[in-house]
């Protein structure tokens, strides 16, 4: 089950990117981001402020993305090592929210990386073994 959920995770993560490249606004500017920063008190980013920065976001986000479906598809050895970047990327992106770094998008992220990190562990935790 988790390697599916790591192919899903991957497939969506390739789909964001293609949003941040065609239409970067539907990802900063999202209802649920408006809503996360009206809760929260983080700021909105702008889409349009940086457009090479957005970019590279992008780029990043795919190459993950392909990551996690080709770790999907390599075994079980593959998944702590998914596992560890989705939590390290949730933990991080939580940690930069509470200082003035943080965004609305960058709390949303690090909140859906944590929930799938859980998610992932509940459905398989024999991939995490702190020997």
């Amino acid at each position: 089950m988790s390697a599916r959920l790591f192919e899903f995770k991957g497939w969506a993560d390739i789909a964001i990117a293609i949003l941040l490249t065609v239409k970067p606004s539907v990802v900063y500017d999202s209802p649920i981001t408006r809503e996360v920063s009206r809760l929260s008190g983080l700021h909105v980013s702008d889409a349009g402020a940086a457009p090479g920065f957005n970019q590279a976001i992008a780029c990043m986000v795919a190459a993950v993305g392909v990551g996690y479906m080709v770790g999907a598809r390599s075994g079980p050895a593959a998944r702590p090592a998914l596992f560890s970047m989705t939590l390290t990327w949730g933990v991080l992106s939580l940690i930069t929210c509470a200082t003035s770094r943080g965004s609305a998008t960058l709390l949303f992220s690090g909140i859906n990386h944590v929930l799938f990190s859980g998610l992932s562990y509940y459905f398989d935790s024999s991939f995490v073994k702190l020997e």
